[in-house]
């Protein structure tokens, strides 16, 4: 059996370290590991493997890969990443890396909210500019998280833990999901289809996107939506930036009907120096970094080493994914 290994990116924290890529091959003396750095490398190696562990591959490189049985994702997102449609027909299995970034995103989720709802923004700056702005704060109030409500879109792995934590701070969730009728999680007040979703933004104070992105999702929130909102409400995306109508969601901010938004996803990354969204008020922005932390690749490398047992074993895969869906 041969496994190459493929996850390089010009973003050192989603390229696998030498020292896991190592420890793979010491664990399973038994299989042939290669590793690839470059999509060329990979495209001569993937000729004759049967298992690849990547993050990325070109359409091209399926039809030149006979023996190829099993794709497994370091990432939790495939759509646009990896072939699906060539994949597919070619019969490859494909499982993702979903679930090992969802703790990290919910506590940013939950961490970038506080700071707007708490003012930790103006504070700290004038805790900088050694200001003492109680009166201030008495006039554009801090607000609590404790009443309000929040809807998620997209109840998976992430968007269940920003539930758990939202439902400890006393919120009223509601998840909107592709599958309504399955089990609503205790945590979530209630569960609709994404063809409630405009009932499900009606009166929403936080909206947080979780969603996959996908041909369905593309600006799945635009003007109508956020419209829908009450005034002043929080948008946060740490899904991918086209599930927002990006020039609505700016027109939304200048006007106030959103008071303030947390993003972690650009059309364009990274974000340009002269982007308005900079210089916005009420806007917490990040590097497309809520899912770092330090134990990211023990943990992928841990989902990818059981379920490398499991392949070996003929048993099913953990996180399959549907090429159809995209997720």
């Amino acid at each position: 059996m041969k496994v190459l290994i493929f996850i390089q990116w010009p973003v050192q924290a989603w390229s696998i370290p030498d020292a896991q890529a190592d420890a793979l091959a010491a664990a399973f003396p038994e299989v042939e590991f290669v590793r690839a750095r470059t999509l060329e490398e990979a495209g001569r190696a993937i000729v004759d493997v049967d298992i690849c562990f990547a993050a990325m591959l070109a359409p091209a490189m399926i039809a030149t890969a006979p023996r190829l049985r099993w794709v497994h994702s370091s990432a939790s997102a495939v759509q646009g990443l990896l072939p699906l449609t060539e994949l597919a027909a070619a019969g490859v299995q494909l499982t993702n890396s979903r679930g090992v970034q969802a703790i990290p995103i919910a506590e940013h989720v939950m961490g970038g909210v506080l700071q707007l709802s708490r003012r930790f923004d103006r504070t700290l700056r004038a805790q900088q500019e050694q200001q003492w702005i109680q009166h201030e704060l008495s006039v554009d109030w801090p607000w609590m998280l404790h009443g309000r409500r929040m809807t998620i879109v997209g109840l998976g792995t992430i968007g269940r833990e920003v539930a758990k934590r939202a439902h400890a701070f006393g919120m009223h969730v509601t998840g909107v999901r592709r599958h309504p009728d399955r089990e609503r999680p205790p945590y979530v007040d209630a569960v609709v289809g994404a063809d409630h979703l405009d009932h499900a933004l009606t009166g929403c104070d936080v909206v947080v996107l979780s969603a996959p992105g996908t041909a369905h999702t593309q600006h799945l929130i635009a003007a109508p939506q956020l419209a829908r909102l009450n005034r002043g409400a929080v948008l946060v995306n740490v899904a991918r930036a086209g599930i927002v109508d990006g020039h609505a969601m700016q027109a939304a901010l200048h006007s106030g009907q959103l008071g303030g938004a947390v993003l972690d996803v650009f059309d364009h990354e990274p974000l340009a120096a002269d982007h308005p969204l900079w210089t916005t008020p009420n806007v917490v922005l990040t590097p497309h970094s809520a899912g770092f932390r330090a134990s990211h690749w023990d943990e992928v490398a841990a989902l990818f080493r059981d379920n490398l047992r499991r392949f070996q074993r003929g048993e099913p895969l953990h996180n399959p994914v549907d090429p159809a869906a995209g997720y």
